[in-house]
């Protein structure tokens, strides 16, 4: 990167070299189907040390790392992916890591009780959901006490689980908008999705 770069986005560069696009100033990056891994999330996370916005988004199933010697002090995350082979990750790694989140999207599955520690920092949430318990402790447990949330996105399995999820995330954010696992691959497979039109705006005021 030339110096003083203080932000990168690529899209679909399957072969791009991830220590390439680290840099002491990098404050945003976003590789969007970039076929990053986990070791190249690591790589990024300790090679970016200014980091606030990183945008992962249709990348496999990452894991943030539980522990390394020093964490960039990230606001924005989306390590989201909407393949079936992709797992829930660990949100309570995430949030331990990055405790002044604002923007969060990924794969919640199990406990998400850990989500309730960004109550008064996380404004936009974007989720895949998989399964019922998750869903009914979103819910019932964890939106009611995030405080500063305005926007919810919840992307469900199937056409028929959109209704569903409607009436039960209605009124829980000032915004809500619920998808299918389907459409949204539809539409980052045509080029006009990424994280930004996903979570209106995911990571972009971070980025300007």
């Amino acid at each position: 990167l030339p110096a003083g770069c203080t932000s990168l986005s690529l899209t679909r560069c399957e072969n791009v070299d991830v220590w390439a696009a680290l840099g002491s100033s990098l404050k945003a990056l976003r590789l969007d189907n970039c076929n990053v891994g986990n070791d190249g999330l690591t790589r990024i996370l300790s090679g970016c040390p200014e980091l606030a916005s990183l945008q992962l988004p249709n990348n496999r199933a990452l894991q943030v790392p539980v522990v390394l010697a020093m964490m960039p002090p990230l606001r924005s995350l989306d390590i989201l992916c909407c393949e079936d082979s992709s797992a829930p990750q660990d949100v309570g790694a995430i949030v331990a890591a990055f405790p002044r989140l604002e923007e969060l999207a990924l794969h919640l599955g199990g406990d998400c009780s850990t989500l309730t520690r960004l109550q008064k920092s996380l404004r936009r949430l974007c989720v895949r959901l998989s399964d019922e318990l998750t869903a009914a402790e979103l819910a019932t447990r964890v939106l009611p006490r995030l405080l500063s949330l305005q926007r919810l996105d919840v992307i469900v399995p199937r056409e028929r689980d959109v209704a569903v999820a409607e009436h039960r995330f209605r009124g829980l954010a000032p915004s809500v908008v619920v998808r299918c696992c389907g459409d949204v691959q539809a539409t980052a497979s045509k080029g006009v999705l990424n994280v930004g039109s996903l979570c209106d705006g995911l990571g972009l005021v971070l980025e300007k």
